[in-house]
């Protein structure tokens, strides 16, 4: 799924990551809140990276919900741990999300939060996710920045400028393929959203 070189190139920039991003809470929070997450629920954060959307998954779940942050980067993963472990009912995973297994229940809900545009193979990531949901789980991609701006920041990268983010209704048809019904998309100006309902 990934080149050797853009782990590398995540682990490299891991210490640096949290300062070159300004976290705008206020947008993650409507962002989580159109997602519906409900108290109890099992969360996978694929591609959790920092940890940037663990407290915003965490106090949409409360203490009755787990969440497993998964990131083949284990230097971001690590900060993450380091600044959310404390939070209680987070398990932390390195692996490849096309290679990971869960080792418990089926989740409720798969968050892929700025990280879509880094898989190589969408529609194997749509179908393996599916398999790790709940009937009628389901999974939501989402960014805090418009699709524009995503892949004008990721041109301008060597390691991932070929790491795309399409249009919502293109992402929306995948998913249908996949086998999901998308329930909300949003292609706006300053956020991207898609939810999709295992069918």
């Amino acid at each position: 799924m990934y080149m050797g070189n853009e782990c590398e190139f995540f682990d490299k920039i891991a210490n640096e990551w949290d300062s070159t991003r300004t976290v705008d809470a206020s947008k993650i929070t409507e962002l989580v809140k159109m997602a519906w997450l409900e108290p109890g629920f099992n969360v996978l954060d694929a591609g959790s990276g920092t940890g940037v959307l663990l407290p915003f998954i965490k106090k949409a779940i409360g203490s009755a919900g787990k969440i497993t942050a998964v990131d083949f980067s284990a230097n971001m993963l690590a900060k993450a741990e380091e600044k959310y472990g404390g939070l209680g009912g987070i398990t932390f995973t390195v692996a490849d999300i096309m290679e990971f297994e869960p080792e418990t229940d089926l989740f409720d809900a798969v968050l892929c939060f700025n990280f879509f545009p880094h898989i190589k193979d969408k529609l194997k990531f749509m179908t393996r996710m599916r398999s790790h949901l709940k009937e009628k789980g389901f999974l939501v991609i989402m960014h805090d920045i418009s699709r524009q701006h995503v892949n004008a920041v990721h041109r301008d990268s060597a390691a991932v400028k070929n790491d795309r983010l399409a249009s919502a209704e293109t992402v929306g048809g995948w998913l249908i393929t996949a086998g999901y019904q998308v329930t909300k998309t949003l292609d706006a100006a300053d956020r991207y959203f898609i939810k999709a309902i295992k069918n």
